[in-house]
């Protein structure tokens, strides 16, 4: 059984590792919607069929949703970013940020003990690690990823609302934070989940 002790030191965990907010929701919290993971093949994603953690290959939101039952409490946190670095190649780099530190965490939860982990993030892992290649290596040759303790299925390929889970939490996706001199800055909110059970 999950502990609340155990899931509030995943969470202080988090904030400590870097998150600007982490909390902890049922999975029965989330919507799932295959609409989102239909948006990565159109109007079409550069990344769509390039990743496990990507559509087709992702497992289908139905799946996913079905899933959701083994898992005890979701993990979910955010990062907050300057809107502009996440443009051009910054936004790579960002969005690798999101990916390293779900499974960071993930790693964590399974030393506090919880069993049944997963751990998924904005993006796709083989545009953001592997964008030299290509080919991913798990797809064409079937031989283990070269980033195991870093690369994580795609939230979006698995049909997760975050606007809706947003909206719940009361977080924003965007908004503007005032500037010394000149105009407010605009930021932005990736976010990561680690599933527990």
């Amino acid at each position: 059984m999950v502990s609340g002790a155990d899931l509030e030191g995943l969470r202080q965990e988090a904030l400590k590792l870097g998150a600007a907010a982490a909390v902890v929701v049922s999975p029965s919290e989330l919507k799932i919607e295959a609409r989102f993971a239909e948006m990565c093949r159109t109007p079409g994603c550069p990344s769509y069929g390039l990743a496990p953690g990507c559509p087709p290959h992702a497992p289908k939101p139905e799946v996913f949703k079905a899933g959701l039952a083994a898992y005890q409490a979701v993990l979910v946190f955010r990062l907050d970013v300057e809107a502009a670095g996440l443009q051009g190649e910054g936004r790579l780099e960002e969005t690798r940020k999101s990916h390293q530190l779900a499974a960071q965490l993930e790693r964590r939860a399974a030393v506090l003990g919880f069993s049944r982990l997963k751990a998924v993030a904005a993006g796709s892992c083989k545009e953001l690690f592997c964008p030299q290649d290509p080919v991913c290596v798990v797809l064409e040759q079937g031989v283990d990823c070269r980033f195991p303790g870093q690369a994580r299925a795609s939230l979006s390929a698995l049909g997760v609302d975050v606007r809706a889970l947003f909206a719940r939490l009361g977080w924003e996706l965007t908004w503007k934070v005032p500037a010394d001199q000149g105009e407010p800055v605009a930021m932005a909110a990736l976010v990561g989940m680690v599933f527990v059970g």
